[in-house]
């Protein structure tokens, strides 16, 4: 059975997530690098930013395998992948929404482009959402029925 187009699109989408992940990983090395091989690197201040820094790449880092993963198991049509998937999908529209009543009251951050950006991005995640709950899609992650 092939593989449809939406899912091939998922699994890129997420792919491209876990890139993103991964260098947002190597930024907070850098930082971290950055803070302790600097002339004030005894300096308790610059000992906690590379601590953050290090906590904060690492935990990106996982992220980013735990996503690539995923991303892999889309691709190989995996049922428990369509599961966890929506799932962190919806769990990705949850925090859009409270990134979104967060924001909202900051002078730095433009109050219309912040919106439209997160319409695209619960749009996108609805679509996505809707499309691995169809039964046709879900057909294909369960195999052939032999029934």
């Amino acid at each position: 059975m092939n593989r449809p187009t939406g899912v091939t699109l998922i699994a890129i989408a997420t792919f491209s997530g876990a890139a993103i992940l991964a260098l947002g990983s190597f930024a907070f090395f850098f930082v971290a690098v950055m803070a302790i091989s600097g002339g004030d690197g005894g300096d308790p201040v610059s000992a906690a930013i590379a601590g953050m820094g290090l906590a904060g790449g690492f935990s990106l880092l996982v992220l980013a395998g735990v996503a690539g993963c995923l991303a892999l198991g889309v691709l190989q049509l995996c049922e428990w992948a369509r599961i966890v998937s929506i799932s962190c999908i919806a769990i990705g529209i949850a925090c859009t929404v409270v990134s979104i009543l967060t924001f909202a009251g900051y002078p730095v951050v433009p109050l219309t482009p912040m919106i439209l950006g997160h319409i695209v991005v619960i749009g996108a995640a609805g679509w996505s959402i809707a499309y691995l709950a169809r039964p046709e899609v879900k057909q294909v992650f369960s195999g052939p029925d032999f029934s």
